[in-house]
């Protein structure tokens, strides 16, 4: 197994970056962060599209859980499966039961009990709420990843954390460098 396959076997706690190959629908210049990824297959979250017009309170009232104060938090869309399930990214300095640390400090919890902590300005420092995630069965991402549909790139907090109004896919190039080298290199191998 070369290094390049060695990578592509391994990305959880990375971020993929979808190539212009993905030219349409809602994968377009999305960022998905892979929270699980072993010989079953992968789950992942878009963390760079935001649902416009969604309330945290109606999140909140749907799932039953009250909060009092509650404070608005931009919703994320997070993918196609599960999308009425709430996934909760966050720093490590605070875990609560259904929280599991991912990796480099960052931490997901779908226990929905957070939510009323972290509506009322509590609970951890830095959070993303998603509605939705990313599936794919076994062996489905590496052959993606291998035809050039994503480029995996190391994960930071600023690029999960960070403004979500930026165009955080851009950014992500920028991290990565030389951009279209990456892509030609990606479109080669499809």
């Amino acid at each position: 197994m070369s290094n390049k396959d060695s990578d592509i076997r391994h990305l959880t706690g990375k971020i993929l970056l979808a190539t212009p190959t993905v030219s349409q629908g809602y994968l377009s210049k999305s960022m998905v962060y892979v929270c699980a990824h072993d010989k079953d297959g992968a789950m992942g979250v878009i963390i760079n599209k935001m649902i416009p017009n969604m309330s945290v309170c109606s999140i909140l009232k749907n799932l039953r859980v009250g909060a009092r104060g509650v404070h608005d938090i931009d919703i994320h869309f997070g993918g196609l499966e599960d999308a009425d399930r709430c996934f909760i990214f966050h720093s490590d300095d605070y875990m609560t039961q259904g929280s599991s640390i991912i990796s480099n400090h960052i931490a997901l919890t779908i226990n929905s009990d957070i939510l009323s902590v972290i509506t009322s300005e509590g609970g951890p420092e830095r959070k993303m709420l998603c509605m939705g995630c990313c599936l794919w069965e076994a062996d489905q991402l590496e052959e993606e990843v291998a035809s050039g549909y994503w480029v995996p790139i190391e994960a930071d907090e600023a690029l999960i954390f960070g403004d979500p109004r930026a165009d955080k896919w851009s950014k992500a190039l920028l991290k990565i460098g030389s951009h279209t080298n990456v892509f030609a290199e990606a479109a080669g191998n499809a």
